[in-house]
Parts: C-alpha cells; sequence; structure tokens
C-alpha cells in the first residue's frame, strides 16, 4: 500500500503547499497504476490479443487526473484514499474505453493517441472495439467492490448514467453531428458537460460516495468534478483549435474563454470549502487547471 502524503501544514485553501500537492498527484498515480495492474489480465492469458490490446490501452501514459479527483474526493470525506481505488479504476478504465472508441475510423478516425498508434492501428479495429467493451464491463465489476452494498448499487447507477445515453454515449452522436453554424454557448457547454466533464463529476462524487457521504456533501463533489471537467475542456479548445471540433472558440473569443475558465475554477474552489481544510486537494487541482490556460 502506498501512503497517503500528509496535508500541508496550512489549514487554508489559498495557502496550499504545491510539493504536498506534488506528492499527493505522484502517489495517486502510483497507487491507481498499481490496482490496474493488478485487475487486469496478464498479457499472456488467453485470448493474449486482446489482454494485450487492453493493456496498451491503459498503460499508455496517462495522467490519471480521474482518479485522483476520486482519491481526492476521498480525503475531502475525512476517509484514506484506498477506499476509492474501485471508483478510480472505473473512472480511468471507462475513461480509457472512451478514447479507444473514439480514435476508431467511423469516429474521430485518429491514427495515434499519445504519441503512438491508436489501439486499433495497432491490433486492428475488431480487436480494438472489443477491448473497449472488455474496459467497459470492468468498470461496472469494480464499482460491486465497494464495501458497502448501497454504495455499490449507487455507484453503479452513477455510472450507467455518466456513460449511456444520456451520458458519454449519447453525447458522442450529437457530437459527431456537432455545426458550429448557429451554435451558442449553451449547447456547446451541453455538449462539454455530458462529455468530458461528466466522467470527472463521476470520479469526485464517487470518491466522496466510497468515503461515505452522502447529502449536499456528495451534491459538493459533483458540482465540483462538473465545474472542473467544463474548465478542463475549455482549456483544452484553447489549446487545440480544431475548427471542425465542437469548441469553446466557435462561440467565446480566446479572451472570453479565458475569463469563463477561471469563473467556472472559482465555482469548483468554493464548492470545497464545505469540507475545510480536508478539501485541500481538490482545491489545489482545481487551482492547477488555472496554470494550464495558453
Amino acid at each position: 500500500m502506498i501512503p497517503r502524503p500528509l496535508p500541508p501544514p496550512t489549514s487554508t485553501r489559498s495557502h496550499i503547499d504545491p510539493a504536498a500537492l506534488d506528492d499527493f498527484v505522484a502517489a495517486s498515480r502510483e497507487r491507481v497504476n498499481a490496482a490496474l495492474d493488478e485487475c487486469l489480465p496478464a498479457a499472456t492469458e488467453h485470448p493474449a490479443e486482446l489482454h494485450r490490446a487492453l493493456r496498451y490501452a491503459v498503460f499508455s501514459g496517462g495522467k490519471r487526473l480521474r482518479p485522483t479527483l476520486a482519491f481526492g474526493a476521498a480525503v475531502a470525506g475525512g476517509a484514506d484514499p484506498e477506499r476509492a481505488i474501485p471508483v478510480a479504476i472505473a473512472a480511468e478504465l471507462v475513461h480509457t474505453c472512451s478514447l479507444v472508441l473514439d480514435d476508431l475510423p467511423a469516429q474521430d478516425d485518429n491514427t495515434m493517441r499519445r504519441g503512438r498508434p491508436a489501439a486499433h492501428v495497432a491490433f486492428g479495429s475488431a480487436t480494438a472495439i472489443l477491448a473497449g467493451s472488455a474496459l467497459l464491463t470492468e468498470a461496472f465489476a469494480q464499482c460491486i467492490r465497494l464495501p458497502d452494498p448501497s454504495a455499490c448499487v449507487e455507484a453503479g447507477t452513477g455510472l450507467t448514467d455518466t456513460i449511456g445515453y444520456r451520458g458519454l454515449i449519447g453525447v458522442q452522436i450529437d457530437d459527431l453531428a456537432f455545426n458550429p453554424s448557429g451554435t451558442n454557448l449553451k449547447d456547446v457547454s451541453r455538449i462539454h458537460l455530458r462529455k468530458t466533464a461528466s466522467l470527472f463529476r463521476f470520479s469526485a462524487w464517487g470518491g466522496g460516495l466510497a468515503a461515505g457521504l452522502s447529502g449536499e456533501h456528495l451534491d459538493s463533489l459533483a458540482a465540483f468534478g462538473s465545474a472542473y471537467g467544463l474548465a478542463f475542456q475549455v482549456v483544452d479548445d484553447l489549446l487545440d483549435e480544431d475548427p471542425g471540433q465542437c469548441s469553446i472558440l466557435h462561440v467565446l473569443s480566446r479572451r472570453e474563454a479565458r475569463g469563463h475558465i477561471r469563473g467556472l475554477l472559482d465555482q469548483a474552489a468554493r464548492e470545497t470549502e464545505v469540507f475545510g481544510p480536508d478539501g485541500w486537494v481538490l482545491a489545489g487541482l482545481a487551482r492547477r487547471v488555472e496554470g494550464l490556460i495558453p
């Protein structure tokens, strides 16, 4: 077990120790990588081609931001981050699945992912589709590994809403059909909220659920994840000016988009205040997104 880094010596949100946050992020990445390695079949296990594809997609150098949010939410709830491991794994598996499927020729048709061939290029489209399906089913399997039976049901329902026709799958249809002509901020934000932000929302909310939180505390974590995820996506829009994509730059200038990001991050930071000093990880992660604004 990787030890949880101690919180920063100050209890105020505005003076979070960057080194303590760095330690937490690094430990979170190690923690979830170890857990993912344990839950996935060995690359040599039959059917080896499928299992090689799973590991190729999952261990491709991702930042593990969603698991880090889940662990940070557990800390906000006064719990050890280890309690959020099932949620963290589920979120990362769904995220990886979405990348594998989005890259397919029938969708975004990306041949490269994180500096190397996309899964369908390396293993073929059929294997990539099956690998994505396997990742998705394992994500649900992780939800039922939470120690509290009622939390298992809630986590599974939350993941269903995040993935299904109301979430990632439904919004992918909207994203593929996106037409920048005549769009507005509400339309773009609706797509971003259901696509990028939805899994950040699940991660923060699910981490709190794993920690035993309920009611307004879970609502605050869900609101945090949504605001954080929207800000994260708008930063990505500024970094990647693709005229064919659903982007905030179709409706806002770059200056306006920067102000929009800061407003979202202020909202995310406010949602952490209900947790007092224990919300330091989430508050710190939100403020770090501001440093990414180009």
